[in-house]
């Protein structure tokens, strides 16, 4: 009787990965659509101190669609149309209607694809309206390192 109770490996249905990788994993999911979207603001409504405007290839564009839009039929429209637009040699980068509709949409469809997974998962990305990202490290000479 107890050991149908526990599972082994052959009855598992799919592999599991730890809580620090599933909060890590999130976390870099959500810096990267944090930081997209900043720069979608920046280049949408540019303020004097705004510099860094968005600035992505077309096969990095089908990254965020592919990887952050939950619904599948909207991916696969969005998908068709940076090919279309890499073909036409069109910069989605400064098609405005384009970025507005990222802007809007992108942040419900991560959140309603992070609604069906891991809790932990939810929270970290919660976490990150107050967390700011890692600092680059700073480039060390000889002399610093060993005087």
């Amino acid at each position: 009787m107890a050991k149908t109770m526990v599972p082994d490996d052959e009855q598992k249905s799919h592999a599991r990965t730890s809580l620090r990788m599933t909060r890590s994993m999130s976390e870099d999911i959500g810096m990267k659509l944090k930081k997209i979207l900043e720069q979608i603001h920046n280049t949408i409504d540019p303020q004097p101190n705004d510099e860094e405007k968005i600035n992505l290839t077309h096969a990095q564009w089908q990254e965020v669609v592919t990887y952050l839009w939950s619904d599948e039929i909207w991916s696969m429209a969005l998908n068709k149309a940076i090919i279309m637009c890499k073909q036409g040699d069109i910069d989605m980068n400064k098609n405005a209607e384009f970025l507005l509709m990222v802007a809007e949409k992108g942040p419900f469809e991560l959140k309603a694809e992070f609604r069906k997974t891991h809790p932990i998962a939810r929270l970290s990305l919660m976490d990150l309206v107050t967390k700011k990202p890692p600092e680059p490290e700073k480039v060390r000479t000889v002399e610093e390192l060993w005087p």
